[in-house]
């Protein structure tokens, strides 16, 4: 087998993938994939049959893991934790980064980290700018929420290390039982009001993330690559497509910068909600473009369906 997972013939091979979380939203599409191209796949879930059972955040979790699997190609990290609680994260997704750090060393397997897109800093970007792998990272993820901070610690627990890790920064995931996100504005029952109209929103479709995880694992991809629908819709082509789905029955549009005053005179309130917070309005809704044109060189293979052929899909399978 060639360093990029083929044979002789240019074919990718079976391989043995660990996949983490794989009860989850993507983790599940990840094995989906991975098993239809022919891998042998084994799936690490918090509880449940549906693989090996083993908390990460655990003393001894690797250790545990080793114990079990002998072998594999490469471990492909997709668990984590959704909330944006600091505290739980450094008593979860902190040490399950570590853990799965030490099971890779151990099987001397690549390993393959899903991160996410949140970790730029979008405070420090001009409006229109174009996001890509060379945009600056988030200096001040306390201003954010622990969910930004957690993927940035985390990315920094992988990298270090395991230089050698794919690290793929994830844009907001959408698929069947989940089309909606936070870059769109405020609901309110019925109505949506949107904060702004131009500007793309950074999506990947859960298939795309799968199938790039899985080639990343194939080909022991190596550095950081934004993973990024290749038609990212503007806001109001996003709402538009939304619509089908019955929400939102009426769209309200509203400047995004009327956040930036109120959010400046309540900077002493430390609980105030997320966009009356200056890096959490910028990352959600200042309009910006975004580039996957590295995604594109490294995973040439990887094609999708426009983007209302794949929210109609979405919503078709809900």
């Amino acid at each position: 087998m060639r360093d990029d997972g083929t044979d002789a013939m240019g074919k990718v091979s079976a391989q043995h993938f660990v996949v983490t979380g794989a009860a989850g939203y993507l983790g599940r599409a990840i094995v989906r994939v991975a098993q239809t191209r022919g891998h042998r796949v084994t799936q690490v879930v918090r509880s449940g049959a549906s693989g090996i059972a083993q908390d990460l955040a655990e003393n001894g979790a690797a250790k545990a893991l080793l114990e079990q699997i002998k072998s594999a190609d490469s471990v492909i990290h997709a668990a984590s934790e959704m909330s944006d609680d600091w505290t739980l994260h450094k008593r979860s997704s902190l040490p399950a980064a570590r853990s799965v750090c030490a099971l890779a060393e151990g099987l001397g397997a690549h390993l393959v980290h899903v991160s996410s897109i949140v970790i730029y800093d979008f405070a420090a970007l001009k409006v229109g700018a174009i996001v890509d792998e060379n945009s600056p990272i988030e200096t001040a993820p306390e201003q954010r929420d622990g969910y930004v901070r957690a993927k940035l610690t985390q990315e920094e627990i992988i990298t270090n290390a395991r230089p050698d890790a794919s690290v793929l920064r994830v844009g907001a995931i959408y698929g069947a039982g989940r089309i909606t996100n936070a870059h769109l504005g405020i609901g309110l029952g019925p109505i949506l009001l949107r904060l702004a109209a131009r500007g793309q929103v950074p999506l990947a479709h859960v298939e795309l993330a799968a199938q790039i995880a899985v080639s990343a694992a194939e080909k022991k991809v190596h550095g950081a690559v934004n993973v990024l629908d290749s038609d990212l819709p503007d806001r109001i082509r996003f709402i538009s497509a939304l619509s089908a789905s019955g929400w939102p029955k009426l769209v309200i549009p509203c400047p995004w910068q009327i956040f930036v005053g109120p959010g400046t005179l309540l900077g002493f309130w430390k609980r105030r909600p997320g966009l009356l917070r200056r890096h959490v309005l910028h990352a959600r809704m200042k309009p910006l473009g975004y580039d996957n044109t590295l995604m594109r060189a490294q995973f040439d293979e990887v094609k999708m369906p426009a983007f209302e052929v794949l929210m109609k899909r979405a919503m078709r399978d809900e």
